[in-house]
């Protein structure tokens, strides 16, 4: 008897101290996965900011990081390393390309789907100096077509930004809307070199959200390759697609937003699954010279181009397919401010990279879609004039859909072609520039929607995109204001964010 209550009390003392344990981690537990799953640092919003709604639907960082890869592959530094020598061996060996006068700039209307005319050539350049820059296009472009092109190195798929000083703010809400459309795609955020990598920023706030940057010299310098090249601003972002660890990329520029989940909606549907390379269309009529298809050794002008020029704020392409493409494309682009960019659009407004892609696609004789509904323009009355704020770029798949009707006849049908990204270009969604700059008043004096009227986003996006947003960037701003390097200092920040947020939205959160 003795026994069985010394007993008795021994079992009843072991399962009141599993009960406490059980309790205990109980209670970590839940506080462990609260911090997992808030996003914003929010004590320092009173609640008439922050309305339920808002906390509600904020964007929640990723509990499991996407799986690490070395930063600077021993395969990609070697690639590199090969593709550098070439494109060094094989570059101009002429002067500069140069133009009487620019193209003219002439928007496209929005009923024109007529194929591509040949614009009036403005190129002034020799015939010698035309035959030289062929000569050496296709010394590079055989290379190319002889060379077993090793794409095994990349794995998985994933989203690109370009990054970096002041454009750190609108890529955090690139991300940041990326994970609202219910995206888990790891994300690399590339920039230009050690001087705009911020490790506050980069070890610490972006991996919460499955990102992580990567400095670009790196590739161009720390490899075995005795070339490198001075490159910048439009030049980075084919260089940021190659040296990119995915096989599978949508380059997004840090001002383009998405609003479709990549996965469901661009990766694994046509016309991507197909083509393998998918582009989407400006506002303006092509301007490049004729000479370019001269130099590129085409037989003529092709027949079959749209007659709109390219936007490359977004771009989706597969490099296990599409490798020569995009390495072709690096080309144009390492030699881009003194040839290709003049040849391609003759210094019209955005003359850059945009036309780059497609062509190298069409020359290296590789599939590509070209998205043909119309980019549409959203922007706000100044109280003196419209002004521009942003490009609605299409849903691709479903463009693909509204052609095949059109083309067997059946244009009646009614498709609805969704908006998949809002390429935010004037003003970019940078908290601090945004409260300095003046975009957010009319002349005078009062706020303005960037986007124009709820009533209108509604129809157009389904929901308010622009409040949305501005959720976001209240949020970041405040909690960023003291972190990202070129908002330090800026008077009032987060407080003029706030006042902006009140007067324009506050009220729109509530039910009616």
């Amino acid at each position: 008897m003795r026994y069985n209550s010394r007993l008795t009390r021994y079992v009843a003392l072991t399962a009141f101290i599993l009960v406490i344990v059980y309790l205990y981690a109980s209670d970590r537990l839940s506080t462990s996965l609260t911090e997992q799953i808030t996003p914003f640092k929010i004590e320092n919003l009173s609640a008439k900011k922050i309305s339920q709604d808002i906390i509600e639907e904020s964007v929640a960082p990723q509990t499991t990081p996407p799986t690490s890869v070395p930063a600077f592959s021993d395969n990609i530094k070697s690639f590199w390393s090969h593709w550098s020598q070439v494109f060094h061996d094989d570059g101009p060996l002429t002067g500069r390309i140069r133009l009487g006068s620019n193209a003219e700039l002439a928007s496209i209307s929005t009923d024109d789907y007529g194929p591509r005319e040949a614009s009036m050539n403005q190129v002034l350049n020799s015939k010698s100096e035309i035959e030289s820059l062929r000569s050496s296009h296709a010394a590079v472009l055989k290379t190319l077509q002889l060379e077993d092109v090793k794409e095994d190195i990349f794995n998985g798929t994933g989203v690109v930004f370009v990054g970096g000083g002041e454009y750190y703010g609108p890529a955090i809400i690139g991300l940041l809307m990326l994970r609202r459309t219910g995206s888990t795609l790891p994300v690399e955020i590339f920039v230009a070199d050690q001087s705009e990598y911020e490790p506050s920023l980069c070890e610490d706030y972006l991996p919460r959200y499955g990102a992580r940057c990567l400095i670009l010299s790196r590739f161009l310098q720390e490899g075995n390759t005795s070339q490198s090249f001075e490159v910048t601003h439009y030049q980075l972002k084919s260089l940021a697609m190659l040296f990119s660890s995915f096989a599978e990329v949508l380059y997004l520029d840090s001002d383009s937003i998405p609003l479709v989940d990549p996965s469901t909606d661009l990766f694994s549907t046509e016309p991507y699954k197909s083509s393998g390379l998918v582009v989407w269309p400006d506002f303006w009529i092509s301007t490049e010279s004729p000479l370019f298809y001269t130099i590129a050794g085409l037989p003529k002008f092709p027949s079959n181009l749209p007659k709109s020029s390219s936007e490359a704020g977004q771009l989706l392409i597969n490099k296990r397919t599409h490798l020569k493409t995009l390495l072709l494309a690096i080309y144009y682009n390492i030699y881009g401010p003194n040839y290709y960019y003049p040849l391609l659009s003759q210094g019209v407004l955005g003359q850059g990279d945009k036309e780059t892609f497609m062509a190298a696609a069409l020359v290296s004789g590789q599939s590509y879609h070209r998205v043909k509904t119309k980019v549409k323009s959203i922007g706000r009355n100044n109280g003196q004039e419209y002004k521009g704020s942003g490009m609605i770029q299409h849903h691709p798949y479903d463009d693909l859909l509204q052609s095949e009707a059109q083309a067997s006849g059946n244009g009646s049908e009614e498709i609805v072609v969704r908006p998949a990204f809002l390429h935010a270009n004037t003003p970019k969604m940078n908290a601090g520039h945004l409260v300095d700059e003046g975009d957010l008043f009319s002349v005078k004096h009062k706020r303005l929607r960037l986007w124009g009227s709820r009533e209108g986003q509604e129809k157009l996006f389904g929901y308010d995109v622009e409040k949305t947003v501005w959720e976001l960037l209240l949020k970041t701003g405040c909690e960023l204001e003291e972190i990202i390097g070129e908002w330090k200092g800026r008077k009032r920040m987060c407080g003029r964010l706030e006042e902006h947020w009140d007067e324009m939205f506050l009220e729109s959160s509530r039910p009616p």
